[in-house]
């Protein structure tokens, strides 16, 4: 009868020997007929299944005769653990007292269990893991918040810096103009001025026009930060002719200026680049030696390969560049170009022009340098890239 249940069965002795035991269970542990009629069942469960068989198991059957949803595990041939939930009954004769056993396997509900134990833990660690990115993420959100504020300061400091710097040199730019006003005018109409007074006149007239152009380079180094360059195909030797053009050297008979006569062509900005070559003249017209008849000034220009990597000591991407040379031959410098626009206590409109220019060259992503020797001229290296940069400018 026992064989054809297809739950788990089987039955003991009073003192715990296997007496009957259904093909389902043997099937299950692996075992014979004969190998289990009269075998004590302890000898089929774990250890922890047999401490509780023997502390619960009996006394429990003793004290009720039956017992509901007993948990035992029992191990099979191969080791392979056989989990069963059982009731228990005891039957008692005249002759004797059997103990039945009744259940099933319930492998499945130890997975589930196991399963639901790791999903459980799964989704504490990830409820943690969301503290954790819910934190950072709060304190990421202030963060920017502060950088916000932060940079909108900076932003309506820097406006404001602008606007004030723009209506200082406008202020202080009238008063020279009517300075310089004045003085031609009392020149041009005043009668028996003496020797010494037309000359304090036109010193008048000198001081405030090198005084109105530094203001104006000044205004044009602020303005540059936010200037956005207009790329265009650049001629060199136009735009050198362009410079001497707009500035107060043209058609000058002391000035002489050799061109390059190979007609380079670059990426620019015509208007800093222009700005740049009218800032190179007329340093070397205020520092032109007069001992020499004129100021020549010579400009030549080849296209070289070089790293576009200046910082960066390992690393390397060659590019094509324009390498202008201009040199002039007059009384030069006693300091090295970059402490000449660094140092402040020698900050005069000279110094602001290099700085000027400095920030021209930089802001197309060149370099620039200078070598001087006193009486003897001075020889800036300006390196352009020749074709437009990738990086924003």
């Amino acid at each position: 009868m026992y064989d054809h249940i297809p739950c788990i069965l089987f039955s003991l002795s009073e003192s715990g020997k296997i007496t009957k035991m259904n093909a389902e269970m043997r099937q299950k542990l692996g075992l014979q007929h004969d190998e289990v009629h009269g075998r004590q069942l302890e000898e089929l469960l774990t250890i922890g299944s047999k401490i509780f068989y023997q502390t619960h198991f009996y006394p429990l059957i003793k004290m009720q005769n039956s017992v509901r949803e007993i948990y035992l595990v029992f191990k099979g041939v191969t080791g392979a653990s056989v989990p069963v939930l059982l009731n228990v009954e005891v039957k008692k004769t005249a002759n004797a007292t059997e103990i039945v056993c009744g259940g099933m396997e319930i492998s499945n509900r130890n997975r589930y269990e196991k399963e639901l134990l790791e999903a459980k833990k799964v989704a504490e660690n990830t409820l943690n893991e969301n503290a954790e990115l819910t934190k950072a993420k709060n304190a990421l959100v202030a963060h920017q918040k502060k950088l916000e504020s932060q940079y909108r300061k900076v932003k309506l400091l820097k406006e404001q810096q602008q606007e004030v710097f723009k209506l200082i040199a406008h202020d202080l730019q009238e008063p020279l103009r009517k300075s310089i006003f004045s003085s031609n005018y009392i020149l041009t109409k005043g009668k028996g001025l003496t020797k010494a007074v037309v000359e304090q006149l036109h010193k008048i007239i000198s001081f405030n026009s090198k005084m109105s152009d530094m203001l104006l380079t000044l205004l044009h180094f602020k303005e540059l930060d936010q200037f956005k360059l207009n790329y265009t195909t650049l001629n060199l030797t136009e735009v050198i002719k362009d410079a001497l053009r707009t500035s107060p050297l043209q058609n000058n008979a002391q000035l002489e200026i050799i061109y390059p006569n190979n007609n380079l062509q670059f990426k620019g900005d015509k208007r800093l680049m222009t700005r740049l070559f009218e800032e190179l003249l007329k340093n070397s017209w205020s520092d032109r030696n007069t001992v020499n008849q004129k100021l020549t000034v010579e400009i030549s220009a080849i296209e070289i390969t070089k790293n576009t990597f200046l910082e960066l000591s390992d690393q390397y991407l060659y590019d094509k560049f324009i390498k202008i040379t201009y040199s002039d031959n007059g009384v030069g410098v006693r300091n090295k170009f970059s402490e000449i626009i660094h140092k402040s206590v020698q900050f005069n409109s000279s110094n602001i022009g290099l700085a000027y220019s400095k920030q021209i060259v930089e802001k197309h992503f060149g370099v620039i340098s200078a070598d001087a020797t006193k009486e003897e001229g001075v020889c800036y290296i300006i390196t352009l890239p020749v074709d437009k940069p990738s990086i924003k400018t």
